[in-house]
């Protein structure tokens, strides 16, 4: 099936629901791979492993501003 064929089929009712159900998504997965990210850091702390605290850092901004832009897509 072509997008331009489920577009031209969808309501705009629908293609709203569908846009909220991937921003819940989205918003989902960032808060999951925010917290994955400060576990990571807390227990690279515990074993005075640099390294992975700052994976762990690093996962937690980049899930943070894929959460950030979430927000401010448009939803039109």
């Amino acid at each position: 099936m072509k997008l331009e064929n489920w577009k031209e089929g969808a309501s705009p009712e629908r293609r709203k629901l569908i846009r909220s159900k991937v921003h819940v998504l989205l918003a989902t997965i960032g808060t999951l791979a925010s917290v994955v990210g400060i576990c990571v850091a807390i227990n690279g702390g515990l074993e005075f492993n640099r390294t992975k605290v700052f994976v762990g850092v690093g996962i937690t901004v980049i899930s943070t501003i894929v959460y950030i832009s979430m927000l401010f897509a448009p939803s039109e």
